[in-house]
C-alpha cells in the first residue's frame, strides 16, 4: 500500500480515520458483519497497543478515533484490519447473498474480490478543539443519516459511551483522559 499524501509525523498519536466499502456497497449493514469489524479492531488495538476513543460503524463506511499509546502505525494497522476483514466479510455474503458477492468480484492484479477502497483517510487530531469535532462527528453521524434519533440510540457508535450509557460494543478510553 503506498504512503503516498499519508501522514507521516512520528510524533503523533490520536487520528481520525474514514474508510469506505468498494463502491460505497452497504456490506457493514447486518449485525454479525459489525460484529467481524469489532473483531478485529480489538485484535489490532492489541497488536498494536491502541485503543478506540471514538468510532461509527456505518453501513457503508466507518469512522475511527484511534489512539496509539507506544509508537503509531497507523498505516499498518489499518492493512491488517482491512486485509482480515475484507475476508470475513467476503465469507459472511458468500454464505448469505450470492447477489452482493457478484457486486463485491473485482478481477485485477490477482485479486478477485474487492470489499474496501483501496485508500482510507486519515487526520491528525492536534488539538483539543479539533479532537472534540472529530468526535462530535463521528457520534452524530448516525443520526445525520437517519439511523437513530439521538447519538446514544445507536449500538455501534461511541455516541452511548459519551452519553454515560454503559453498553457499548467496543472498549474505549475517554478523549478527555488523553487531552
Amino acid at each position: 500500500m503506498g504512503l503516498r499524501k499519508r501522514t507521516q509525523l512520528i510524533d503523533y498519536r490520536l487520528f481520525f480515520v474514514t474508510t469506505t466499502c468498494n463502491k460505497f456497497l452497504p456490506l457493514i449493514e447486518p449485525i454479525a458483519v459489525k460484529d467481524i469489524l469489532i473483531r478485529s479492531l480489538l485484535f489490532c488495538n492489541e497488536k498494536y497497543t491502541a485503543s478506540i476513543v471514538g468510532y461509527a460503524l456505518m453501513p457503508e463506511h466507518i469512522h475511527l478515533i484511534i489512539h496509539f499509546r507506544e509508537d503509531f502505525f497507523l498505516s499498518e494497522y489499518m492493512r491488517d484490519f482491512k486485509k482480515f476483514t475484507s475476508v470475513e466479510i467476503r465469507r459472511y455474503w458468500e454464505k448469505n447473498s450470492p447477489e452482493m458477492v457478484q457486486k463485491i468480484r473485482h478481477e485485477f492484479a490477482g485479486q478477485k474480490f474487492k470489499v474496501w477502497m483501496d485508500r482510507f483517510d486519515d487526520l491528525h487530531l492536534y488539538s483539543r478543539k479539533v479532537s472534540y469535532t472529530k468526535l462530535n462527528y463521528i457520534n452524530n453521524n448516525p443520526v445525520e443519516r437517519g439511523l437513530c434519533c439521538a447519538p446514544e440510540d445507536y449500538t455501534y457508535s461511541s455516541g452511548c459511551f459519551y452519553a454515560g450509557k454503559p453498553e457499548n460494543k467496543v472498549p474505549l478510553v475517554h478523549l478527555s483522559d488523553l487531552l
